[in-house]
């Protein structure tokens, strides 16, 4: 009675382990492809980025990020730094916060602009168009020459046409004493 009892249950452990090896060779092994990924989680994070724009004859840029996430939409970058050369000026940029995304490159938080002519900028948020070289900010900000200075609610400069919009300007300009 003993021995029909643990032949039952042998074939009943059986009979379990047949279905489970059967509905584990149904399944697909790339089902993880098939899930749906969270659009808000990166996909790539990298530590200490620095990237360098090299031409035929010199380094013409260094960008600099603490920190980069890559995400299904656009890059962000924490503590972005940059040093471009082009001419005989040199262009430094920083931000808290950039973004890359579609044709547009985000600067936010404590966006700041400076190059070697003395011409400082100073906002919030800084948008750059790559695709339409259009330089704009909806933010107040400030810009600094020498010992002028100007305030703007918003306004936009075109790299291109080199024409400037500006909504709220306030401005301060010293002007040279003769004597």
């Amino acid at each position: 009675m003993v021995e029909a009892l643990v032949v039952k249950i042998f074939y009943f452990v059986v009979a379990i382990f047949s279905v489970v090896m059967i509905f584990l060779a149904a399944q697909d092994p790339y089902l993880a492809n098939e899930l749906k990924i969270d659009a808000k989680i990166s996909n790539m994070q990298i530590n200490d980025v620095v990237d360098y724009e090299i031409n035929s004859t010199k380094i013409s840029g260094i960008y600099e990020a603490d920190e980069l996430n890559r995400y299904n939409d656009r890059d962000e970058f924490l503590d972005f730094k940059a040093k471009i050369l082009r001419g005989n000026l040199r262009h430094f940029l920083s931000s808290d916060k950039a973004i890359s995304q579609n044709d547009e490159i985000i600067f936010q938080k404590n966006a700041n602009y400076e190059n070697n002519d003395s011409l400082r900028f100073i906002s919030d948020e800084v948008i750059y168009g790559t695709k339409t070289k259009i330089v704009r900010s909806e933010a107040n900000f400030t810009v600094t020459r020498n010992g002028d200075r100007a305030l703007g609610e918003s306004g936009n400069y075109d790299l291109v046409k080199k024409q400037t919009q500006i909504k709220g300007l306030r401005a301060w300009v010293e002007e040279k004493q003769r004597f």
